[in-house]
């Protein structure tokens, strides 16, 4: 039986690279060699369970998979062995009315819960992953495997989030939260010709933002974020991406827009409790984005072809796979910028 690698968590922070059966695809089930699986932020909260969540049967990590297709089930039509692709971490019935319009993470069919890679079927933090041809999205070669790894996730929710934002060239742009996704806003904003505000915590953070094209960023402990983003536009950001989760950054960043803008709330966490926007809303156009669309994949892998832009920049760490506890706990500090896996 041949076997493969995959990265599992065994609770409290702790990792293990372990040895599984290489799958083989059936059906319209495609195996794809992995080439570059990134870390996202999501991975950090089950990252700290304890060891007792993690006692029933092991999942391999990740979803933020780029690779070649390595083998075919015998009813796969829409893929090619030997293809670069990048995969589409949310299954996908292919026929609901979700579906058909590309919103994968809503599909009907196989309903709440999404049986996302890494949460209820093996991820890509693994030598080889095993999907349907229905989340196999081409990948040009002008663009990297890493590159394919981002959009998969971080790029493809920052370039949704952006496209709900209806960013316009010339507006002020507030990109709250300078993770991974935030740092793919940034970066996509610029692009697109916004003037761009980042603001985190973080001094690594914020640095690397300005190096991927912030026109400046602000710390939110050092007053008033409204203020702060007033001092530097003073009719305040038309568009504000708020990807932090952050339940008091999804109230400050409200005063720090004009009555018509619109904000975009993106990140995952905190419990909401704060969050009482109230009679401050105005104008104001608030909406929330999840993951993204299929046809965000391929309008940004055309504009990034177009462009030359890379979200591959925002790679500040690379490991291989047996250094995942290394990858994981340098992950953790939020000195990083993009970590991902990468295979010869």
């Amino acid at each position: 039986m041949t076997m493969m690698r995959g990265v599992v968590f065994v609770g409290n922070g702790r990792v293990q690279v372990r040895e599984f059966s290489k799958p083989r695809p059936t059906g319209t089930q495609v195996l794809i060699e992995v080439k570059v699986s990134g870390l996202c932020g999501s991975d950090m909260h089950p990252f700290r369970n304890p060891p007792e969540y993690w006692a029933e049967a092991p999942i391999i990590r990740g979803h933020e998979p780029s690779g070649v297709v390595a083998e075919v089930g015998e009813a796969v039509s829409m893929v090619k062995v030997g293809e670069r692709v990048s995969v589409y971490h949310a299954p996908t019935c292919n026929h609901c009315e979700a579906c058909a319009r590309g919103e994968f993470f809503n599909c009907t069919t196989i309903g709440p819960g999404y049986r996302l890679a890494s949460m209820q079927v093996h991820g890509s933090d693994a030598d080889y992953l095993l999907v349907d041809q229905n989340v196999c999205l081409a990948l040009p070669d002008t663009l990297s495997f890493e590159d394919g790894s981002i959009i998969a996730c971080a790029g493809g929710t920052a370039y949704h989030a952006l496209r709900r934002g209806d960013v316009h060239a010339g507006e002020v742009v507030l990109i709250s939260g300078l993770g991974p996704v935030g740092l793919c806003a940034v970066k996509l904003a610029r692009a697109m010709g916004g003037m761009v505000i980042g603001s985190d915590l973080v001094a690594y953070r914020r640095a690397l933002a300005l190096q991927q094209g912030a026109n400046v960023t602000i710390d939110p402990t050092q007053g008033p974020l409204a203020e702060q983003v007033k001092a530097i536009a003073a009719e305040g950001a038309e568009v504000v991406i708020e990807t932090s989760g952050n339940d008091q950054a999804r109230v400050d960043v409200v005063p720090c827009t004009p009555y018509h803008a619109r904000l975009v709330y993106v990140g995952w966490g905190g419990n909401a409790k704060n969050a009482t926007l109230g009679p401050m809303l105005g104008e104001r156009w608030i909406t929330g984005s999840n993951m993204f669309a299929a046809e965000d994949y391929y309008t940004l892998v055309r504009f990034m072809s177009r462009t030359g832009l890379h979200l591959s920049d925002l790679v500040t760490h690379r490991f291989p796979l047996e250094s995942a506890q290394e990858a994981f706990d340098t992950f953790a500090t939020r000195e990083t910028g993009k970590v991902v896996f990468i295979w010869d």
